[in-house]
Parts: C-alpha cells; structure tokens; sequence
C-alpha cells in the first residue's frame, strides 16, 4: 500500500528529478479577492539555484535565467496566459547558488482552471519539466470568506513590489513541508466581507493546528482573538513548531459570533518532520482501564489485531509507536494505549467510536481484500477507513484499451469539495487496486494519472503532455468528470 505520507502535495508540486540534472523547482498558490469582487490568483515559485546552467556576463559575475511559462485553461479555452524569464542575482562564482523566488498575480473570474506550468533553462534548453494542477477560484458575492492561507518565510512592515499586499513585505515558504530545522510556522490569509455580514459586531478569529486525522484542535497550538469587522480583514500570526512531533496536519483559521457559531473557515494542510520527539507515555502511564471496553480486551493476539486495524487512521506518532512497541509491549499496556487511542477521537463515547469504526474495518476486510493483503492494508481499504464510503463509485473493468480501474468521488471531505480517488490494477485476479490519483488535499497527486491506467495498450512515455489517444470504448475523463454516468 503507498503511504499518505506525500511530499509532492497538491499544493506544493515538485517539477523534475533530484538527480541534479533538471531543474528543479517547486509551486505553491493561494486565490484571493478584492472588496469589489475581483479574484486573482498568487503563484510562488521556488526555483533551486543549483539546477540550473549560468553564463558569465561582461562584468564577471555570473547569472543564470529560466523561461517560464503558465496557460490558464477552462474547458479546454486559453482563458490567460503568461511568458517570462526569471533571472538569478549575479554571484562572483557558481559554487554557492541560491533559490529564485518568483511572485506572480493573474486575475481569474470564478471557476474551475487548470494551470499548466513549464520551465525551460535557458541555456539548457533541452532541460524542461512541465507539470499541471487544477485550480478552483470560489468567492461567491456578499459571503465572509477568508483568502487561501499563504505559508510565510518572512514578514515586515513597508515596502513595494509583487510580494507586498496590505502594507506589508510578504516573503512566500513555498513548501508545505516543515524540516527539522524549519522552527517557526508563520502564515497569512484574509476574511472578506465581515462588515457587510456583521456590521458593527466584531467577531471571534481563532488559528490552530490539528491531527491531519484526528479532528480534534492541540490546544498548545491554539490562538484566539476578538477582531472588529471590516470590509478585508488581515490575518497575520506564527506559530512556534519546534515541539511539533513529526506527521500530518492541518492549520484551521476559523470565525464565529457571538452565539459561537461558526461563519466561515479555512484550512491548510503541511508535514512535519522531527526525528527528536517521541510518543508522549505519561497519559498511558496514568489511565485506568478498569471497567472500559479497552480493559475486556485480554487476550493479545486480539489486541494486537484491533491495533493493526487502527493504522489507517492512525498518525504519524501513533504509526511510529505500534511499530516499534507492538510486539514487546504487555497486555495491559497494549489495553491503555487502544483505550487512549479513542478517548482522543471521542471523548464522550469511546467505545461507540471504535464499535462504528469496526463495522467500517469488517466491510473493507470483505470488499478489498487482495491475495497478499488483508482489505484494511490495500488502498482501497485506507481510503474507506479514512473517509468513509464514497458518495459515487464508478467501476471500469472491462474497457478494451484499459486496465481494470475505478474511481470514487467524495461530495464532502471536511471543507474540501468534489474531491475524487483514482485506482487502477493490473488484474482482476489479485484485487489489488492502487491508489495513482486525487485530488483531495495530503492524497497522491497525479495530473498523467490517465497515461497509467492506458498503460496496457499504448506506450505514453515519449509524450511530455497528458493527451490521452482515442480508444474504443475509452471513458476515464468521463467517469472522472461524472463518476457512474456510464
């Protein structure tokens, strides 16, 4: 089973190889509005100095220079379209070269687009990557609605030029993954149209940092404030991630009112990497599982089973400590840390969490299961676990040109919208369907995700674009764009 564990995020592409040989750079954006409704889109784009060839020019220095390109599309329609070349700062050497951060704003109209974005090395020309993303612009008129989140490297007050907005200096962290090093987690945002909703009344703004599994805020990350409505508000905070344990999360920026009830929200999902920390015992150490469903668990084949189970839903630390302890650990260990596994999920009802969850685990064992694997360990079985059943599931087994594949759609997933799986197998027989394709956020990401699933009868890799030939019988972009319409 490929892990959730994926750095190449929908929101941070990484174009080309680690080899050295291309250039290698990565993408992030972010939609914002203006108070008379006109949307446009910020583009930043993390260039590796090292990727790329540099010329001497006639002072001595050297400098290196990457031609851009980005088609915005909408239903096969050029609807803007950009070509630039991005210089790197003169060195005195080519040794020591530093990253290239591009800002670009584009205005785009509500809708759904695909961005396609290609770089060609200048004085490589040979060396080009390409990648494309969908792109969804939603402000709809009148509503409070907070701004895309924009990760930040850097703030101050003052300034000019493409990265300033509201007054201040915004330098883009392009990456959604947060290394050991990085200690600090700063961000920006906006809430439009809080003064038409509210008027007069201020409202409640709250940050925080969850679980990317767990719906359940850390309070140690958790900041709140009351805030006067305005026509745009600016929302500009940091957080302090040094004790962040490695794993998946998700940073929420909420407002309610004054009844509490929330209005709009936001999220963003990152990665954290941080070795040094480890699994917290002391809230095992201290929890009794005396007359808890946990605590009527004793025999250990049967623990260890129902902990196995819980993987898919697990975190990162979690992961980490089941791998490790699993097999050393006692039984009344073992019963703490399933006990405590649930009271994080459920607070008020544990037990009934794990019940309904089980159901969950039964149905995939019976529907998912490959030769090799029980049905919770394949992707299917991980996508059902984390997600739930599909609201549409469109099944394409016999398609002339196509390996067996299907493709799952989610109307709802927390506040993402029309989000959708793509698996494929090699054959009937094994029931092995992998996950090649998403586009929810912190899934596997794949735009050619066709050119795999079209990989038994036509020879894609002399092709550098997504064009999939015409097959009799051929219908992955319609069951893509309409799951179960066939």
């Amino acid at each position: 089973m490929k892990t959730n564990l994926i750095l190449s995020l929908a929101l941070a592409l990484l174009f080309g190889s680690l080899s050295g040989q291309n250039v290698r750079a990565y993408l992030n954006y972010a939609a914002f509005n203006t108070p008379d409704n006109n949307p446009y889109l910020e583009t930043y784009l993390n260039v590796d100095g090292q990727s790329i060839q540099y010329q001497q020019l006639p002072n001595g220095n050297w400098q290196g220079q990457i031609n851009i390109q980005v088609i915005f599309t909408m239903n096969d329609s050029i609807v803007d379209f950009a070509k630039y070349n991005l210089f790197s700062p003169e060195t005195k050497d080519t040794i020591n070269q530093t990253n290239m951060i591009d800002v670009q704003r584009y205005p785009l109209p509500q809708g759904k687009y695909k961005m396609l974005l290609t770089l060609i090395d200048h004085l490589r020309p040979a060396d080009t990557v390409s990648s494309m993303v969908e792109i969804e612009v939603d402000f709809p008129t009148g509503q409070m609605q907070f701004s895309d989140i924009e990760l930040l490297s850097s703030f101050k007050q003052g300034g000019s030029g493409p990265m300033v907005k509201n007054g201040y200096t915004l330098t883009p962290f392009v990456f959604n993954y947060f290394p050991q090093e990085e200690n600090q987690l700063s961000f920006y945002l906006e809430l439009y149209h809080s003064l038409a909703v509210l008027g007069d009344q201020p409202y409640l703004l709250s940050y925080y940092i969850r679980p990317f599994e767990v719906d359940k805020k850390m309070d140690e990350y958790y900041k709140m404030k009351k805030t006067k409505s305005e026509a745009v508000n600016v929302v500009m905070s940091s957080f302090d991630i040094s004790q962040l344990p490695s794993g998946n999360y998700l940073l929420v920026v909420e407002a309610r009112d004054r009844n509490n009830t929330l209005l709009t929200q936001k999220e963003l999902f990152f990665q954290r990497h941080n070795p040094n920390l480890e699994f917290n015992l002391n809230s095992l150490m201290v929890l009794s599982t005396e007359n808890s469903f946990a605590g009527r668990i004793t025999n250990r084949d049967t623990l260890v089973q129902y902990i196995k189970y819980l993987n898919p839903i697990s975190t990162q630390l979690e992961q980490q400590y089941v791998k490790t302890q699993l097999n050393t650990a006692d039984v009344a260990t073992l019963q703490k840390y399933f006990l405590n596994f649930w009271i994080q999920r459920n607070e008020m009802n544990p037990e009934l969490a794990w019940q309904e969850y089980l159901v969950l685990v039964d149905q995939a064992n019976h529907n998912f299961k490959s030769v090799a694997m029980a049905g919770y360990e394949t992707d299917r079985g991980r996508v059902y676990l984390q997600y739930g059943p599909p609201n549409v599931k469109s099944e394409n087994y016999n398609e002339p040109a196509a390996y067996p594949y299907e493709i799952w759609q989610y109307y709802q997933l927390g506040d993402q919208h029309d989000k959708k799986f793509v698996f494929y197998s090699h054959d009937m027989v094994t029931n092995d369907f992998q996950l090649i394709h998403s586009n929810a956020i912190g899934e596997l990401n794949n735009y050619r995700w066709q050119t795999v699933i079209y990989r038994r009868t036509w020879d894609p890799y002399s092709l550098d674009d997504d064009m999939i030939p015409d097959t009799y019988g051929g219908g992955a972009t319609q069951n893509y764009l309409q799951p179960g319409s066939r």
